[in-house]
């Protein structure tokens, strides 16, 4: 995780955010939260692990085959 040239908060693939439920549920996680409204600094980049807010983001997927009427 790193902050871009305009300021945006870039996650990399090595970060645990990739796969968080927070993450996909919009920005629902609290340190990217706490980042965007500068309540917590990041000075250089870091690989985000075994954060205390994570939570697995699994994807239920069906196939669903349409009836023929």
């Amino acid at each position: 995780m790193y902050f871009d040239e305009n300021n945006n908060i870039v996650i990399e693939e090595d970060d645990e955010c990739i796969t968080c439920a927070n993450l996909n549920k919009g920005v629902a996680c609290p340190l990217i939260q706490a980042l965007a409204q500068g309540v917590v600094f990041m000075e250089d980049s870091l690989t985000v692990s075994n954060c205390g807010f994570y939570e697995k983001f699994e994807r239920h997927l069906r196939l669903v085959i349409p009836l023929d009427k």
